[in-house]
């Protein structure tokens, strides 16, 4: 082959049309199989990304290349990239600190994790339910002396499938059951600063009102602290989000938790959303919530718990009570339902402080657990 027949060969193969070909022919060749094999996904990304980069040398114009940039950064990226491409062109820099994005599977799975070692970790550290009364009682509260059945043992995967599986009936259920008219409705929502990442489960948006859900299936109120910790920090990031993008809104934060959970209507604020897994309904989901009273981070700290306390076994002081059942048979009561939300532990050192003061007694019971009752 003579040194002129190879340099037209070569000419023709650096022919940007020809190159484009190539590209074009490449992409298909590579897309099908990736299809067939279930990965229609990624195929079509990387079919569009060559063809893309093939119609450029196709064109052979720099106005071209520019936005095949951004065509293919759409393709293969999430939408918190092409914001900051926007933000180095036109100098936004309210777009640098907080983004928005949707949460991978991966991390939704790792944050139910999390949640349910941590509550596992509460359920572990519960002290006996005993109860025992001072003298003969003519009339008993109803259901004082009654053991609760064991709670259905599920291993730590089966939690996690659980809390994923609720996640996903409630969204699906408010798709229709949301009791006001809303522009938007998202789950699994990241709300990234740096390394800082708030991973919030439902997001509604409105004209004048933003409501970040978090759904939890719990298996004692007493978690629900933690949760309104948590969403008190998803509620700041959020709101930084917005004011970056001069969007004018309220934050209003709701927790949604299975029926069968004894909670109280609301925590610091915070409206507590029950929903029944069978039906698939909502009760105290509300159009508005400025009706709820705003309780400060005191009323739940030990004063709180202590004048809960003294009243609840002057009540009942013809009873001395272990501290898991002051919580679970407590709360139940009509007036003393924010027992719930302290854990046993938080019962138990109030109590001790009680004993250390005076105020009350100590018993051991015929089981041979510590008891607490009022000093007559």
């Amino acid at each position: 082959m003579s040194m002129e027949t190879i340099g037209i060969i070569m000419n023709a193969i650096t022919e940007p049309k020809v190159i484009a070909s190539l590209f074009a022919i490449s992409a298909l060749l590579l897309a099908v199989p990736l299809i067939v094999r279930g990965t229609a996904q990624f195929a079509t990304q990387l079919l569009g990304s060559i063809l893309v980069v093939a119609i450029c040398f196709s064109a052979h114009n720099v106005i071209v290349y520019t936005i095949s940039v951004f065509v293919i950064a759409t393709l293969v990226t999430e939408l918190h990239f092409l914001e900051k491409i926007a933000a180095l062109i036109w100098n936004r820099k309210e777009y640098w600190d907080y983004l928005s994005g949707s949460a991978t599977e991966d991390e939704v799975k790792g944050k139910a994790e999390s949640e349910v070692a941590a509550e596992i970790l509460n359920e572990n550290i519960d002290e006996p339910d005993d109860v025992e009364q001072i003298e003969d009682v003519a009339s008993q509260p109803e259901g004082i002396l009654e053991i609760e059945a064991e709670k259905p043992h599920f291993s730590k995967n089966e939690l996690v499938l659980n809390a994923l599986r609720l996640e996903k009936d409630v969204f699906e259920s408010l798709k229709n059951k949301i009791p006001f008219s809303y522009d938007s409705l998202k789950n699994e929502v990241r709300i990234s600063s740096g390394a800082r990442k708030h991973l919030i489960d439902i997001v509604i948006e409105t004209k004048n009102v933003h409501y970040l859900i978090e759904v939890k299936n719990y298996r004692q109120a007493s978690s629900l602290v933690d949760a309104v910790r948590q969403l008190d920090s998803y509620s700041e990031a959020y709101k930084g989000y917005l004011r970056e993008r001069k969007i004018k809104a309220a934050v209003q934060p709701l927790i949604v938790v299975p029926d069968s959970l004894n909670s109280p209507k609301s925590i610091r604020g915070v409206p507590i959303v029950s929903f029944n897994e069978n039906t698939k309904e909502f009760s105290n989901f509300k159009s508005e919530y400025a009706s709820y009273e705003i309780e400060p981070t005191g009323n739940l700290s030990s004063q709180s718990l202590r004048s809960l306390l003294i009243q609840f076994l002057r009540s009942h002081s013809k009873w001395a009570f272990s501290p898991l059942r002051i919580q679970k048979w407590g709360s139940k009561q009509t007036g003393y339902e924010k027992l719930a939300i302290f854990t046993t532990n938080d019962i138990r050192r109030e109590l001790e402080a009680l004993l250390a003061e005076n105020v009350l007694v100590e018993s051991t019971s015929k089981k041979g657990n510590r008891l607490f009752r009022i000093k007559l």
